[in-house]
This record gives structure tokens, C-alpha cells and sequence, in this order.
């Protein structure tokens, strides 16, 4: 993204954390000014969450099967229910033009509409009867994605404030995150400490 280009759609972004790539250079410009400079030679898959009727929701968009897999935490509505398909359209239009827009950006040739490929909901997957936690719910399954195992989600139980907790414990005491070796020891052991008790 240059300096002078604004986000209008604050509600959704690409963040190109989330590619997972067969080649991938980076450039010496994300060295010097970490920024995500990203040339992409063949992409073969992208996690994108989306919000979605006020919750969130995970596309996989598969470019070597050609194939979406769309991932919803919420309950199948009334409306829908005799054809759940139904109930994704609208979000899947609007995410495919979106993805077409960004990701023409980066590849000027690419030309696909992935309205076009063939759709899968995901089944099997736990449902949030309130939505309050379809966030958490979706950073499990971007983890847990292509790992060749068994998708299996922490149950989410309790109120939002024991899961926000839970959820800023893991992330700090997470080995692979950057921000681990600078955290004070006193907190290291707290963290250490509530994680143990529970």
C-alpha cells in the first residue's frame, strides 16, 4: 500500500500475514521500513476473515483447486434453512469482488471471479449461538488450517470477559511471538502462573 493510499473499507483488509505461498520474496523495503513488501509468484491459498452479519466469518480461497471454502460460526437462520447456500450468497458476491479488486492490485494479469468456483460451507464446526466470541473462533481455525489434522476448536465457554482473558494470556505467553522475550519476568511468571491454575 503506497503512503498516500487510504483504507475506505475499514471492515475488511487483506493482510498479507495470511497468504500462504509457494515462492515468496521479500523485499528489502520491508527490512528497512517493516512494511510487508510481498511479490507473489504463485499464491495457494488465503485466509480471509470477513465480517458478516455482525459476526465473523473465514473464506479459503483455494487458487490451485480453484475452490472457496467458507467458514461460519453462526447458526443457520429460519429464513434459510431449507437452503443454508442462501443465507452466504450476498457475502460471498461481495467478497469476491472485493478479493478481485485487491488481489488485481498485486497481480495486474489475474482476471478470475471466484463467485465462479465451486463454494463449500463447512460443516462440523462449533456454533456461536450469540456471536460475541466468532473473532476467537475464526483466529483458531486461520491456526489450525492446513496443519493435516482434524480441526479442533477450544470450547468456548464462560462469559466474553474470561475469554478475552484467556485469549490475551495465550497471545502473550505464545513462544512465537516477537513480543515474548521483551515481557517483563515478573509478568512472564504471572502469566505462567494463571495459565497453570486453570
Amino acid at each position: 500500500m503506497s503512503k498516500g493510499e487510504k483504507i475506505k473499507d475499514i471492515k475488511h483488509y487483506m493482510d498479507m500475514r495470511f497468504w500462504i505461498c509457494k515462492y515468496v520474496l521479500i523485499s528489502n523495503v520491508f527490512i528497512k521500513r517493516h512494511f510487508f513488501a510481498i511479490l507473489m509468484i504463485d499464491v495457494l491459498q488465503v485466509l480471509m476473515p470477513w465480517k458478516f452479519n455482525e459476526c465473523y466469518a473465514l473464506l479459503v480461497i483455494d487458487h490451485g483447486k480453484k475452490h472457496v471454502t467458507f467458514i461460519d460460526f453462526t447458526p443457520t437462520q429460519d429464513w434459510c434453512k431449507h437452503m443454508p447456500y442462501k443465507g452466504f450468497v450476498e457475502a460471498i458476491i461481495m467478497a469476491s469482488k472485493k478479493y478481485k479488486i485487491d488481489y488485481n492490485k498485486k497481480r495486474s494479469e489475474w482476471v478470475e471471479d471466484i463467485f465462479k468456483w465451486e463454494h463449500t460451507i463447512r460443516t462440523g464446526i462449533p456454533i456461536d449461538l450469540k456471536g460475541v466470541n466468532t473473532r476467537y473462533l475464526v483466529l483458531q481455525a486461520m491456526v489450525m488450517w492446513g496443519n493435516g489434522r482434524r480441526m479442533k476448536f477450544v470450547r468456548v465457554t464462560g462469559d466474553a470477559r474470561i475469554l478475552r482473558r484467556n485469549f490475551v494470556i495465550d497471545l502473550l505467553s505464545y513462544e512465537d511471538n516477537s513480543c515474548h522475550y521483551v515481557i517483563p519476568a515478573n509478568i512472564q511468571q504471572r502469566l505462567i502462573n494463571i495459565s497453570t491454575k486453570e
